[in-house]
């Protein structure tokens, strides 16, 4: 059984005897009685502690269900019939322009940022690009600004 004794010293006053002032007399510390393990994990599996049982999984539709991957700080989600890619290196960098170049077989769009790096991405011919600004600040969708399509130079109809 463990025991605590007072911090400070009996005052001499009292004797030389341990047990001659009542704060030096050996104490029991309630938590160092040892519980039976089986009471013990009566307490830990009761409804206020924590369940025994893992709680079921809800089942995630086929639609929601990704996988995940990240390649340093890029974020790769992919869910059935489309990818979402996160490029985390770029987070909180002001923005100076962003650019969109279309040519016979090159396509690109530039974000330049005010530290003077960019973000280039480069698309395949054949493609239409539609570009919106859009305010995100309550959490939903706010259109602010929508642009007319950009045509790559392969996709575009001669007249």
């Amino acid at each position: 059984m463990a025991t605590i004794e007072h911090k400070h010293s009996p005052s001499r006053a009292q004797g030389s005897r341990r047990r001659a002032h009542a704060l030096t007399k050996p104490a029991v510390i309630k938590s160092a009685i040892a519980k039976p393990q089986a009471s013990r994990r009566r307490l830990r599996n009761s409804k206020h502690g924590n369940p025994k049982k893992p709680k079921k999984r809800e089942r995630v539709p086929p639609l929601l269900r990704f996988t995940e991957t990240k390649r340093g700080k890029t974020t790769v989600r992919r869910y059935s019939g489309r990818t979402f890619y996160r490029f985390e290196e770029v987070k909180r960098k002001p923005v100076d322009l962003v650019e969109v170049f279309t040519a016979g077989g090159a396509h690109s769009i530039e974000v330049r940022f005010k530290d003077k790096t960019a973000l280039h991405l480069a698309i395949d011919p054949a493609f239409i690009l539609e570009t919106e600004y859009a305010d995100w600040k309550t959490g939903d969708w706010r259109p602010i600004k929508r642009w007319p399509p950009i045509h790559s130079e392969t996709h575009r109809i001669k007249r």
